[in-house]
């Protein structure tokens, strides 16, 4: 269950941030492997849920759950994920960009 609980703290750095939205503006679609697949709709007000998108996302996200949970701890950035093959994106590059700012986000002491 960790990849839900990561994505119950990226639903809070949302809440807690809400300008991230407004700066990403798009749709990325996670493939969390050994952890399922979720949507991050970040247009609009933003919203998190388990499952495929519903349509065609702007980016697709391949990577495995201990380095997802390890980027949102800070231990590592999506760029090294990227650099080392661990993570995959297709689609709108300039998309995933954004989304380290969101990453870099304070976390909180759950994870």
């Amino acid at each position: 269950m960790a990849t839900a609980a990561a994505f119950k703290e990226i639903e809070g750095r949302l809440a807690a941030n809400p300008a991230i939205v407004s700066k990403i503006k798009a749709v990325f679609e996670w493939h969390i492997t050994g952890g399922g697949v979720y949507t991050m709709d970040l247009k609009g007000k933003g919203s998190i849920k388990e499952g495929k998108f519903n349509g065609k996302p702007d980016c697709v996200v391949t990577v495995a759950e201990q380095d997802f949970v390890d980027m949102l701890k800070g231990k590592t950035t999506s760029q090294k994920l990227f650099m080392k093959g661990k993570l995959k994106v297709k689609g709108g590059m300039q998309h995933a960009m954004k989304l380290g700012e969101l990453m870099k986000s304070q976390p909180s002491a759950k994870l």
